[in-house]
């Protein structure tokens, strides 16, 4: 396969035999003909496109389990407030216990995926969800339903980083921006139909059948999931020819390693086995999330990311209150509100990621690199903050020009259309840049990406739990104009990132790979000299033995 390019990967090969040293002085001078080339080899997933799909259609319907849990609840707000006698900014309090629970759970979760397998971590979440959610259905006092609701929150949040991880295991980045879409589409899914839905169940048979409704669905995916979702997990079944055993095989995973034997004979260098980076199993360390905030590129797009995304979250939190106060909606009305942001952002997750793909193969042809389908191109000197950013800039003027509409037309209280036009805005705004900030990293971290997303969800969900407790009372105090323009001019500060990231991000991650190389390099050292220290003494011991004898 790919024989144009054996002599440069045969270089390359012979290149990695060199010391640490020598290898970094390597990258520090590169040539475009050595450095941006196709991998050959083992294609980097040996699944299908039809498998694909399947996966990914898996994926996108677990990932629901993250907004439905929140978003159905948005219209019962204001009848827990007067079921548990309680204000809305309590209740609200109840959003924010929720997101603390989502920033923390994935760091776990997220960690175990990376080295035991997505397939068992899925099992886990969907578990703790079902329960979680009979819980809250019999539930009769206010500090129950917040200990419930983060229990709730630990089992679903962690499937927002496993889907994502999932498309990171099967597709490479020149085509990862149109998975990732289709897969991040459930996720968009929800806050279009959840509040509807939610709506719907609380109107006709009352606010319990929410959280059985949920319970339902969490007990339906966990039995397709035991039984046809495959292992994609790379430490575990490398690029999907590596068998899984035990707890990570299903009954997809036994068909596709039988009809990938029989094929063996005519495809044995299509499918030669690319074996796990890591066949150890380690328990999870939730600090590794927080390692990543430490790198200096992948830190300020998680803060950009994180505080982006709260203008859709405090968004959701206030609509509820502010509809009900403005036009006097019922709980099913509210829910229908929902559907204009839901609709913007999963318009955003089915097209924004083809724009994606077009933007990297346009940068590839600029600077000549060739696009091999289903191999995985050298970033080292790729530009691909650029290619990723540039198409975040235009989301993030329209999610902010969302916002400040939303807040007016519901100050002045025009008709419902005006606030129903920005939320759609709002929904395709910040869909885009969360989805595409997601992606970058991801090809930041493509070695854990359960982690990194993980990283993504502790931090927008703890600056969202802030906002999620501040809207409310910010409303009260300023008006929601004057709140929601507060938050719109923090974000036309915060576009300077972008750009920002887009000039130095090449610079930053070339340093902290010198930087790496050169760790790599001084454990090398310590490791030699350890080794010779105790050769020495083995050396002495036995010199002693021959004296006394």
């Amino acid at each position: 396969m790919e024989k144009t390019n054996s002599a440069p990967v045969q270089a390359s090969a012979r290149d990695t035999t060199r010391s640490p040293s020598s290898r970094l002085d390597v990258e520090r001078t590169p040539t475009r003909s050595s450095l941006h080339r196709t991998v050959s080899g083992p294609p980097y997933s040996i699944f299908s496109n039809r498998m694909k799909m399947w996966i990914v259609f898996l994926v996108a319907i677990s990932a629901l389990i993250s907004p439905f849990g929140a978003t159905l609840f948005y219209p019962v707000l204001n009848v827990l407030s007067d079921e548990l006698h309680v204000s809305p900014a309590m209740i609200n309090i109840s959003i924010t216990t929720y997101m603390i629970a989502q920033a923390i759970a994935p760091s776990i979760i997220a960690g175990m995926s990376d080295n035991g397998g997505r397939r068992l971590s899925f099992v886990v979440c969907f578990v703790i969800f079902v329960v979680a959610n009979i819980g809250l259905a019999l539930q009769t006092n206010y500090a129950a339903l917040l200990i419930l609701r983060m229990v709730q929150a630990a089992g679903c949040s962690a499937s927002i980083a496993l889907s994502i991880a999932v498309v990171a295991d099967i597709s490479v980045s020149a085509e990862r921006g149109k998975w990732m879409g289709y897969a991040t589409a459930g996720l968009l899914f929800g806050p279009a139909f959840g509040p509807t839905i939610g709506g719907i169940l609380a109107q006709y048979l009352g606010w319990r059948s929410t959280f059985w409704f949920l319970a339902i669905y969490g007990g339906v995916l966990l039995v397709i999931f035991m039984f046809l979702f495959p292992e994609t997990c790379r430490n575990v079944v490398g690029n999907g020819s590596v068998p899984a055993k035990g707890v990570n095989n299903s009954v997809v995973s036994w068909y596709q390693h039988r009809k990938l034997a029989r094929a063996a004979p005519q495809e044995e260098d299509d499918h030669s086995p690319l074996p796990p980076a890591n066949k150890k199993f380690r328990f999870p360390n939730p600090l590794s999330t927080l390692k990543i905030l430490g790198e200096k590129e992948s830190c300020v797009v998680l803060l950009y990311n994180g505080l982006f995304f709260t203008g859709m979250m405090v968004t959701t939190a206030a609509m509820p209150a502010l509809f009900k106060s403005a036009y006097a909606l019922n709980e099913l009305k509210v829910g229908l509100c929902y559907i204009s942001m839901g609709t913007g952002s999963l318009i955003s997750a089915l097209t924004m990621g083809h724009v994606v793909d077009w933007n990297f193969r346009r940068h590839a042809r600029r600077l000549n690199i060739p696009i091999t389908p289903g191999k995985q191109q050298d970033l080292r000197n790729f530009p691909i903050e650029q290619v990723r950013l540039q198409v975040v800039a235009p989301g993030h003027v329209i999610g902010t020009a969302g916002l400040i509409a939303f807040g007016w037309t519901i100050r002045f209280q025009c008709h419902i259309a005006g606030p129903e036009v920005a939320l759609f805005f709002i929904g395709f705004g910040v869909s885009t840049a969360f989805n595409i900030t997601n992606t970058l990293l991801i090809d930041l971290h493509k070695d854990k990406p359960a982690t990194a997303t993980a990283a993504v969800n502790f931090c927008r969900c703890l600056m969202s739990a802030g906002g999620c407790a501040a809207i409310i009372p910010m409303c009260d105090a300023m008006n929601p104009g004057w709140a929601f323009t507060f938050l719109a001019l923090v974000y036309v500060v915060l576009i300077a990132v972008v750009f920002w990231i887009m000039r130095n991000g090449l610079r930053w991650r070339q340093e902290e790979e010198e930087r790496k190389a050169r760790e790599e390099a001084g454990r090398g050292v310590r490791d030699v000299d350890v080794d010779v220290e105790r050769r020495g003494s083995v050396v002495q011991v036995e010199d002693e033995a021959k004296e006394k004898e």
